[in-house]
C-alpha cells in the first residue's frame, strides 16, 4: 500500500528541517506558503503539520503559530518504534552532520550464538558499524547474516551500499522484525570503546532478528548505543 499525501508532505517538511530552511525554535511558514512550495492542497499540509506536532518535531503556539521545537541542552536523540523519527533524521534536525562507517566486514566460523539462532548454518558475514552525530559515536551496529545466502556480499561496499538494498537484489530482504530492548553489560571482548562503553559498564541494546515475507530468518542484528545521547521511546503494552 502506498503511502497517504500527508505523510509524503511530512517527509518533505523533515526534508525541509535536515536540510536547515527551517531551524530549530524558527517559526515554519504558513500553511499556504508550504502548500505552494511543496504542491499540495492546505488540506494536506494541515495533516502533515498535525503530525509532527503529536510527535513532538514541532509545536503550535496560539497565535503564534507553529515552530520548531529547539534542541536541549543534553543533545540526545529518540530511538525505538515511537520515536517520532528515525535516529539519522533526529541527527540533522539537531543541526549536526550524520555519518555512518563501516567498522569491520569479515566472515566468521562456529559462532554458538549465532548457530544457534539461525540452526542450519555455520559462516556468517560480520558487519560492524559505526553511527555518528557530527565526531561523536552514538551507536554501533553489529549485523550478521548467513554466508550461504549472501556468498558475493564481501564484494560491495556497505559503507556506499545500504545492506538492506542488497538484500533486495538477492530477493531476501527482510521485512518482518522481532525486536527486544535491554541493558547489555560489556564485555571485554564487544569492542565499544567507540561509544565509551567500557568492560563491567552497561550500555543500551536493540536486538533484533529479520525474516523475509516467507518467514526465512536472514539476519540478526545488535545494535548499543552510548545511553548518555539516547532517549529510548517505546510501546508498553497494556
Amino acid at each position: 500500500m502506498g503511502k497517504f499525501l500527508y505523510q509524503k508532505a511530512r517527509e518533505e517538511i523533515i526534508s525541509l528541517i535536515q536540510d536547515g530552511d527551517i531551524k530549530p525554535s524558527e517559526k515554519i511558514m504558513p500553511e499556504r506558503e508550504l502548500s505552494e512550495l511543496l504542491g499540495y492542497n492546505r488540506m494536506t499540509i494541515k495533516k502533515a503539520i498535525n503530525s509532527l506536532v503529536a510527535e513532538g518535531v514541532l509545536m503550535k503556539k496560539r497565535g503564534a503559530g507553529t515552530f520548531l521545537l529547539g534542541t536541549d541542552n543534553s543533545n540526545k536523540f529518540d530511538i525505538g518504534d515511537e520515536a517520532p523519527i528515525s535516529l539519522s533524521q533526529g541527527i540533522k534536525v539537531k543541526g549536526m552532520i550524520s555519518s555512518s562507517f563501516v567498522e569491520s566486514f569479515k566472515i566468521i566460523y562456529d559462532t554458538p550464538e549465532l548457530m544457534t539462532i539461525f540452526g542450519d548454518y555455520f559462516e556468517f558475514f560480520e558487519l560492524i558499524r559505526v553511527r555518528e552525530a557530527g565526531s561523536e559515536a552514538v551507536s554501533i551496529q553489529k549485523a550478521y547474516f548467513p554466508f550461504r545466502l549472501f556468498k558475493d556480499a564481501h564484494r560491495y561496499d556497505f559503507s556506499q551500499f545500504s545492506l538492506y538494498d542488497y538484500m533486495e537484489y538477492k530477493n531476501k530482504r527482510p521485512i518482518i522484525f522481532k525486536k527486544r530492548f535491554f541493558a547489555r553489560r560489556v564485555e571485554k571482548n564487544m569492542n565499544l570503546e567507540k561509544i565509551g562503553a567500557r568492560a563491567g559498564e552497561y550500555v543500551l541494546c536493540i536486538e533484533y532478528l529479520g525474516y523475509t515475507e516467507q518467514n526465512e530468518l536472514v539476519e540478526y542484528t545488535q545494535s548499543f548505543f552510548d545511553s548518555n545521547k539516547v532517549n529510548l521511546a517505546i510501546e508498553i503494552p497494556r
